[in-house]
């Protein structure tokens, strides 16, 4: 199943993901007028269902969201999701696991509800934290979170 972000969502777990991504998009004063994510409004993005071993990169959209089996473990997800960076180092692919609950200043930034896979280039991935890096976006976070999310490109924030 694929679903692009411009197309209308008839199945419940895509009308779920698309209002996760509402979510993710509201301007939140107790971040500093951010989102949790500023760039997922206007991302080219596509929804997709599948098996979590069968997912492959693709940039014909800025993020693949997979939809992956409900059944996984968080440690499975997340071992999975660090070998496809390892074999795919162009790519950024990055786990969200529906029972594992994840906040910013008290806001929830994971779905909530299932395992996810975002996958997207890691340049333009890198890119877009420069850019926030550059505004009190990550002052908000804390520490042990945003090396967590960031890993290599942690870097790139100045402490």
């Amino acid at each position: 199943m694929i679903i692009s972000g411009q197309h209308p969502m008839k199945d419940k777990k895509s009308k779920y993901i698309l209002h996760w991504i509402q979510e993710i998009s509201k301007i939140r004063p107790e971040l500093g007028n951010f989102s949790i994510c500023p760039y997922a409004s206007g991302a080219n993005f596509s929804i997709q269902e599948q098996k979590l071993s069968q997912i492959a990169p693709n940039d014909d959209f800025d993020v693949i969201i997979y939809i992956v089996e409900d059944s996984l473990d968080a440690q499975f997800l997340y071992d999975t999701v660090d070998d496809y960076n390892r074999n795919y180092p162009d790519y950024k692919f990055i786990p969200d696991h529906g029972k594992t609950k994840t906040y910013i200043q008290g806001i929830q930034t994971s779905n909530g509800k299932y395992n996810l896979v975002l996958c997207q280039l890691r340049k333009e991935l890198t890119e877009a934290r420069k850019k926030l890096a550059k505004t009190n976006y990550y002052d908000y976070w804390e520490k042990n979170y945003l090396k967590e999310v960031l890993e290599d490109d942690y870097g790139i924030i100045r402490d």
